[in-house]
């Protein structure tokens, strides 16, 4: 049992001052560590602009890559939450009126549509933080859901 932890101890060691070798070697891989931290923070913007500031400076650096791929994507998968979000408090706003329209029918109707279209769009990956991926089939449902009782009668 104690070889095991001299073990891990050492490997976690080795690990760290690698890490502070390449962090204060590399200004590319620097930057790679601070993206990866706003990364999981989920500050996106931030750990895109990080990833892509490390990249232009060293083409191979791999943590530079992934985290300016996976950043791209979340920031869409954000953008479309927000979207989501936006659109919602429009129609809830739309739906208090006494009387909708049907030019007001038709702009919830946009809305869903664009939101329901957007959303198969998406790429999470494997690496993509799971909370985002499923806020936003949330928002993609209660869409759908918002379309099919409203619209679908209509077919």
């Amino acid at each position: 049992m104690k070889m095991f932890k001299t073990i891990i101890i050492s490997i976690l060691l080795f690990s760290a001052a690698v890490a502070l070798f390449l962090s204060t070697s590399s200004s590319s891989y620097t930057k790679s560590i601070k993206a990866r931290y706003k990364y999981m923070v989920g500050d996106y913007e931030s750990a895109r602009r990080l990833a892509r500031e490390a990249f232009d400076e060293d083409p191979y650096n791999r943590m530079a890559i992934s985290i300016l791929a996976q950043s791209k994507i979340s920031i869409q998968i954000a953008d479309y939450i927000n979207d989501a979000k936006n659109y919602l408090a429009k129609i809830k706003k739309i739906t208090q009126k006494k009387v909708i329209t049907p030019s007001d029918k038709a702009k919830i109707k946009m809305m869903c549509e664009v939101i329901i279209g957007r959303y198969p769009k998406l790429a999470p990956t494997v690496m993509t933080d799971k909370a985002l991926v499923e806020e936003a089939k949330k928002y993609y449902l209660e869409f759908k859901k918002i379309y099919d009782e409203l619209f679908q009668k209509e077919s």
